[in-house]
């Protein structure tokens, strides 16, 4: 427990054990393979932006590892953390229940008091203007019909001349537009085919995956042995991998060399493909 009678969590053991070894983000990040904003969520007790569970876990073994701190201890302020925000947020939701189901009480009285009033307003307009126009329409009515019908006739054998021309020159424009687009639509597909690159990722052991784009997270899971990952698209692509022994990635159907940028002390491997550095790569809003 800290000085203020609050639980002592995680975050704040690493904080204080790096801050007492003088330690900087940049040196335990090239040392563990962790992103440098990860181990500050750790400290944060943000988890938020991190994998699963059982990834956390992993990470925060191999920082208070790094840190001299027992890893067991750190597992149990974790779990604590979690297991206190689980219950301060159904204490906000019992909080906010009553007024929710009020205000929403109130607010189907008052619309479906607005809706009759509208209703009934309109209904009677109705009546009022029915009832003042419908003998002057019918009065005028027949006059009407014969005026409208000598135009009509005129009209009509002047628009068979014209609706035969533009009928010819509809069918030569459709012509040509669809041309156009058959032109555009081979020149899109050819562009799209250039930029597509194929990852295929093979699982021999339980293997955490986490593959991202710039747009989105594509795999966030824990893979069973015998999982065969394909993804297609633009790139670059963020691969993370826990257990990286036992697994095989083939980009653009050549192998890559996972030894290259696994972490000898947690198994974990993190690139970016075709080029890039992990730390740098993050998500477009």
């Amino acid at each position: 427990m800290s000085g203020e009678g609050k639980p002592t969590y995680s975050g704040h053991l690493l904080k204080e054990a790096r801050k007492k070894k003088r330690l900087r983000y940049r040196k335990l990040s090239s040392e563990l393979g962790i992103p440098e904003n990860y181990l500050k969520a750790l400290e944060d007790d943000d988890y938020s932006s991190l994998a699963g569970p059982t990834y956390v876990k992993g990470y925060l073994r191999a920082y208070s590892k790094k840190l001299d701190l027992d890893p067991e201890v750190i597992i149990r302020a974790y779990e604590r953390y979690i297991k206190d925000q689980r219950k301060e947020e159904k204490a906000e939701r019992r909080k906010e229940t009553p007024k929710t189901l009020k205000l929403a009480f109130i607010t189907l009285i008052i619309t479906i008091i607005f809706l009759a009033f509208i209703t009934l307003f309109i209904f009677y307009q109705k009546n009022d203007l029915t009832s003042g126009t419908l003998n002057e329409s019918s009065n005028d009515l027949n006059q009407e019909l014969l005026e409208n019908s000598e135009e009509e006739i005129l009209y009509s054998i002047d628009t068979k001349h014209l609706n035969q021309d533009t009928l010819i020159l509809e069918k030569e424009g459709s012509i040509k537009s669809k041309d156009l687009l058959n032109i555009d639509n081979k020149k899109n597909s050819l562009n799209d085919l250039v930029l597509i690159n194929r990852i295929k990722l093979t699982i021999y052991d339980d293997c955490w995956v986490e593959i991202m784009d710039q747009h989105s997270i594509l795999e966030y899971r824990l893979a069973k042995a015998g999982t065969l990952i394909e993804i297609e698209g633009k790139g670059p692509y963020k691969i993370v991998l826990g257990n990286s022994q036992k697994a095989e990635l083939l980009y653009n159907g050549k192998q890559v060399n996972l030894s290259a940028t696994t972490n000898t002390k947690t198994n974990v491997s993190c690139l970016v493909l075709p080029t890039g550095r992990c730390s740098e790569f993050t998500l477009s809003n």
